[in-house]
C-alpha cells in the first residue's frame, strides 16, 4: 500500500509515495482546517459539535451541520478526482463524530517529533540522547501550521511542540561547547535562527562558536544582525560577547529560581469548589472572561441568584440564608466557576461551559436550597444572561423563579 506522509511543522503537505497531492486543499480554508484539526487528535474521535464550534468558532453560519457535511464532501471529491485510493477513507463518520482513520499507513511530523521527545527525555545513554535531539532539531522545520498559527486548536500545540525543539537545541548546544564543537555550534545557531531570528542567547552562542574558530568577520556581522533587530544590548561588541553570554546564563538561571518560587506561593491547583471572592475580583474576572470568549469562544454564563423571602422575615434569619446559599455556589460549581455577593439578597454567578452543564449545577443547587431548614420562607430566584463576543450585557433581564421541590 502507498505511504502516506503529513507535513505540519513550518508548512502543510500531504504526500503520497513521496509525492505531493491535494494542493488543491488550499483553496477550501475550512476543507484545510478539517482535515489539518482531525489529525492532530491523534486518532481520537471528535464529537460533530466540537468540530463545528472548531471550525466556525465566533464566524456566523445558519446551518453549520450542513456546511460540515458539505466541506466533507469536497474534500472526499478532490481524493476522487485525482484518484487516490489510499486515502479514500481517511476520514472516519461515526455516529455523532469524525475521526482521522488510524488505519491508514500514515506519517505525521508532529507525532514522529512527539515520540522523539518522549524517547530522549527517557534516554539514560548520552550519545543515544543526542542522536535523537538531533533528529528533533532537524525535523522542526518551524512553527506549526503557520498559516493557521492564530487558531486557538493550534496554539496550544504549537507551544508544545516549540518547548519540545528549543529543550533538544540547548541541550545539543550544551554538549558540543563541552567537547568544542564550534562547527556544529555555527551550524546550529544559523538553524535556530531562520525559526526564530530574536533569540538572543542564539546570537551570543554563535558569535563566540565564530570567534572561536577566529571567524572575526562573520561574528562581527552576526552581531550587527542582533544588534539591528534589537534582542542583541548595544554594549554588545567584539571581545565582551563572552562576558554578555555568562550574564544572560546567570540571569536565566535566577529567573529559573525565582519562578519556582513563584509557583510555590501560588493556590494548588487541587482546590474544589467555585472561588467566592468580592464583586470588584468578580467584574475584572469577568472582564478578562469576555476576553477569553473572543478569542476562543468558550461559552460564558452570567447568572443572577436572589434569595427572596415569600413574606416579612427576620433580617438575621435572611443573611442565615444568603450563607447558606455562598455555601451551595462554592461546593456545587466547579473550581474554574466564580460567584460575587452582589447585594444583600442575591449572587452574581460566571459560569463557563456548554448549557447542559450549567442547568445541572443549577438544578443541584436548588435541590439543595430547598432541603435547608428555612425552605417554606424563601424562594430561589435566577435568571442567566449568556452573551456573545462583543456583545453588551442587556439593561433589563427576566426573573424566572425556581419551584420548590
Amino acid at each position: 500500500m502507498a505511504g502516506i506522509e503529513i507535513k505540519m511543522l513550518g508548512t502543510f503537505e500531504i504526500l503520497v509515495d513521496g509525492h505531493a497531492v491535494l494542493t488543491q486543499l488550499t483553496q477550501s480554508r475550512k476543507a484545510t482546517a478539517l482535515v489539518q484539526y482531525l489529525v492532530l487528535q491523534r486518532g481520537e474521535r471528535v464529537p460533530h459539535k466540537t468540530l463545528t464550534d472548531t471550525l466556525w468558532g465566533g464566524e456566523r453560519c445558519a446551518n453549520p451541520d450542513m456546511a460540515l457535511r458539505a466541506i466533507l464532501h469536497r474534500f472526499r471529491s478532490m481524493i476522487a478526482q485525482e484518484h487516490l485510493t489510499v486515502l479514500e477513507n481517511c476520514i472516519v463518520t461515526n455516529r455523532g463524530s469524525y475521526q482521522w482513520n488510524t488505519e491508514l499507513p500514515c506519517s505525521v511530523d508532529v507525532f514522529e517529533m512527539e515520540d522523539l521527545a518522549m524517547a530522549s527525555g527517557q534516554e539514560k545513554d548520552p550519545a543515544r540522547r543526542m542522536e535523537l535531539e538531533e533528529r528533533i532539531v532537524a525535523l522542526y522545520r518551524g512553527r506549526l501550521l503557520p498559516l493557521s498559527a492564530n487558531e486557538p486548536w493550534v496554539e496550544s500545540h504549537a507551544v508544545r511542540l516549540h518547548v519540545f525543539y528549543r529543550a533538544a537545541m540547548i541541550h545539543l548546544l550544551e554538549q558540543y561547547k563541552k567537547t568544542g564543537e564550534n562547527e556544529r555550534i555555527v551550524a546550529l545557531c544559523a538553524n535556530a535562527l531562520e525559526k526564530n531570528p530574536r533569540a538572543e542567547r542564539i546570537y551570543l552562542e554563535q558569535i563566540m562558536a565564530l570567534e572561536a574558530l577566529g571567524r572575526q568577520e562573520e561574528a562581527r556581522q552576526v552581531m550587527q544582525r542582533g544588534l539591528a533587530v534589537g534582542c542583541l544590548h548595544q554594549a554588545a561588541e567584539p571581545g565582551r560577547i563572552g562576558a554578555m553570554w555568562r550574564q544572560a546564563r546567570q540571569a536565566d538561571r535566577n529567573m529559573e529560581s525565582e519562578m519556582k518560587r513563584l509557583v510555590a506561593a501560588l493556590p494548588g491547583e487541587t482546590a474544589a469548589g467555585a472561588m467566592i471572592c468580592s464583586f470588584e475580583t468578580f467584574g475584572q474576572i469577568y472582564r478578562m472572561q469576555r476576553s477569553v470568549q473572543a478569542q476562543y469562544n468558550v461559552p460564558v454564563f452570567l447568572l443572577l441568584v436572589t434569595v427572596v423571602p415569600v413574606q416579612p422575615q427576620d433580617p438575621e434569619e435572611t443573611e442565615h440564608m444568603m450563607e447558606v446559599l455562598e455555601n451551595l455556589l462554592h461546593s456545587c460549581l466547579r473550581s474554574f466557576d466564580v460567584a460575587a455577593r452582589y447585594s444583600d439578597t442575591q449572587y452574581a454567578v460566571q459560569l463557563c461551559g456548554m448549557p447542559g452543564q450549567s442547568a445541572e449545577l443549577l438544578e443541584r443547587i436548588k435541590q439543595a436550597f430547598y432541603r435547608t431548614p428555612a425552605k417554606g420562607r424563601y424562594l430561589l430566584n435566577y435568571n442567566a444572561f449568556s452573551p456573545k463576543p462583543g456583545q453588551a450585557a442587556p439593561r433589563r433581564r427576566r426573573t424566572r423563579t425556581v419551584k420548590r421541590v
